[in-house]
């Protein structure tokens, strides 16, 4: 009896079932031939935003260099022999240089558009000096007398307000506002006579001294940076000027034995340029605006 044609379906079934086998286990054993799929990267933590700070109280030093000019003019009287002299008058200009340091404090507002404003105060001891020379002369266009003046500015100071610009954590600025100066001259007389200023007759005086305190303003501007938290350094420029004040200086003395008494009103006009770098700690408060 031949095969009957349920026995060849269930044999193509058989044979179907086999095929898929193999071709399964092929499949299994080529994914085990594929190399590890590797995770992918993390993604970079976010930056954190740098906060720069300027908003605060703040007190530092300084140290610097300073560079006067002084014009004057001055009206001398008095007499010789017990007889009054004509007026004489002078005119001179006298530079000094020198060194200065001393310390500031001031008050800083950082606003959300960045600009910066804020008031300082500061101090400054001095060693200013320098020298001049003049000649007194009288109306008629006689030189009655010639003189050397030692001059010297022993401490300064200001206060100012200050707007600036943060670049983050640097910022530019500029300042203004009052000061002030204590300038010493003492004047000594180099000769007397219508024979100055080559040769004279003999004669002896004092060396007068004067002092004033004169107030003036003062406009500048300057650089710092925020390099640490709450620690800024700064390079600044200030012109101060005073104009316009007074001192008096006093001579008595001999010339051939005749006694010579003397007195001269001088108006002066002083110029100073300062360069100083400072360092400054911000007690600075709270977030302020974030740079990314």
């Amino acid at each position: 009896m031949g095969p009957t044609q349920g026995d060849a379906m269930r044999a193509l079934l058989i044979a179907a079932a086999g095929a898929l086998a193999i071709g399964a286990v092929q499949t299994a054993s080529a994914a085990d031939l594929r190399p590890p799929m590797k995770a992918p990267p993390l993604a970079p933590p976010p930056v954190a935003p740098i906060y720069h700070n300027w908003t605060g109280f703040y007190i530092g030093g300084n140290f610097g260099g300073g560079w006067e000019h002084t014009n004057s003019s001055a009206t001398t009287t008095g007499t010789f022999a017990g007889f009054p002299f004509p007026q004489e008058f002078t005119s001179s200009s006298s530079t000094a240089s020198g060194i200065l340091g001393g310390g500031q404090l001031g008050f800083n507002y950082e606003f959300v558009s960045h600009w910066v404003a804020g008031v300082e105060a500061d101090i400054d001891w001095a060693h200013i000096t320098g020298s001049s020379s003049a000649c007194e002369f009288t109306a008629a266009g006689v030189v009655t007398s010639c003189s050397n003046a030692a001059s010297k500015i022993d401490d300064l100071g200001t206060v100012r307000g200050r707007l600036g610009y943060a670049f983050g954590n640097v910022l530019l600025y500029g300042t203004g506002g009052f000061a002030w100066a204590h300038n010493s001259n003492a004047v000594t007389l180099t000769c007397q006579g219508p024979g100055c200023p080559g040769t004279t007759v003999p004669f002896a005086s004092n060396t007068s001294s004067a002092s004033s305190t004169p107030g003036g303003w003062t406009a500048g501007g300057g650089v710092e940076w925020l390099f640490l938290p709450n620690w800024t350094i700064r390079a600044e420029y200030l012109h101060l000027q005073f104009n316009s004040y007074s001192q008096n200086f006093s001579f008595t003395g001999t010339i051939t034995g005749f006694p010579l008494i003397a007195n001269s009103q001088a108006s002066l006009r002083t110029d100073v340029d300062i360069v100083r770098v400072g360092v400054n700690y911000l007690f600075n408060w709270g977030p302020a605006p974030v740079w990314r």
